[in-house]
């Protein structure tokens, strides 16, 4: 079999993979906030009902990109296997920082109860899980193998990661450009720290951890159309500015992985 037909299948066989992948992850973020509006729409606003109904998409999509990165034999670059952690001060340095970020903007917190406090810790892990395993996990392992190039493969996936924080699209023009730019800075970093520590677990927990503390401000809250404002430009620009070290830590520690890799051969 000649080589050319040898690259036409790979590619054919990539982007079936990657097209799959594609159309279930946006079915299940697209369903998951056509149940949160209609809630909205009939009046439906507790909070539990909401972050337990996010919570069981959230497994639902944890569970699908598992099976994927199984499937595809790509267990040990989606660090699933069992490798021993490396390099895991990285991850506390870039998850402190975000940590700190939201605890400085924390509002007053009504409803600090037991079970908010729990519904709400349970919904930020399956958050880890989901958007670990689906976007660092398969998709940017995926590109990783088919690439040979971890530089190209984590922008491409953070650049999605950033595109797929649109589908609220309920924070106004400017807050959902900000979202994007800093969801995509975020994937960089997350990105690079997957190639540094290989493994995935620890950026589980992290993930779930910025989440809560994101969150704590919005315990016990009911779900409305009033809830969120339009985000204005300075805050925006805020927003971005404040998060946009992590992007350069991610630079930061792609290009250290990258030096550590030629020095190894």
């Amino acid at each position: 079999m000649s080589n050319k037909l040898l690259l036409i299948m790979r590619n054919t066989t990539f982007l079936k993979k990657i097209k799959l992948f594609v159309i279930i992850l946006l079915g299940i973020t697209v369903l998951k906030q056509v149940t949160i509006s209609y809630f909205i729409n009939n009046q439906i606003s507790n909070y539990h009902i909401h972050l337990l109904t996010r919570t069981a998409y959230n497994i639902l999509l944890a569970f699908f990109s598992f099976y994927m990165i199984k499937t595809n034999g790509l267990k040990d670059v989606a660090g699933l296997s069992n490798v021993k952690t490396k390099k895991i001060g990285f991850v506390i340095i870039g998850s402190f920082y975000l940590i700190l970020l939201n605890i400085l903007f924390v509002d007053n917190i009504a409803n600090y109860t037991i079970l908010n406090i729990s519904i709400l810790l349970v919904h930020c892990i399956s958050i880890g899980f989901a958007e670990e395993l689906s976007i660092r996990g398969f998709l940017q392992s995926s590109l990783v193998t088919y690439f040979k190039n971890s530089k190209k493969a984590i922008f491409i996936a953070s650049l999605i990661f950033g595109v797929l924080h649109l589908i609220n699209f309920n924070k106004g023009i400017y807050g959902e450009l900000s979202q994007v730019l800093f969801a995509t800075f975020i994937g960089v970093m997350f990105g690079a720290l997957l190639l540094i520590t290989k493994r995935i677990y620890p950026l589980i927990i992290a993930h779930a951890l910025i989440d809560f503390f994101g969150g704590i401000d919005s315990l016990g809250h009911s779900f409305t159309t009033n809830n969120i404002e339009p985000t204005s430009l300075s805050s925006a620009i805020a927003i971005t500015l404040l998060v946009s070290p992590c992007f350069f830590f991610g630079l930061y520690l792609m290009k250290k992985h990258i030096k550590q890799k030629r020095s190894q051969e």
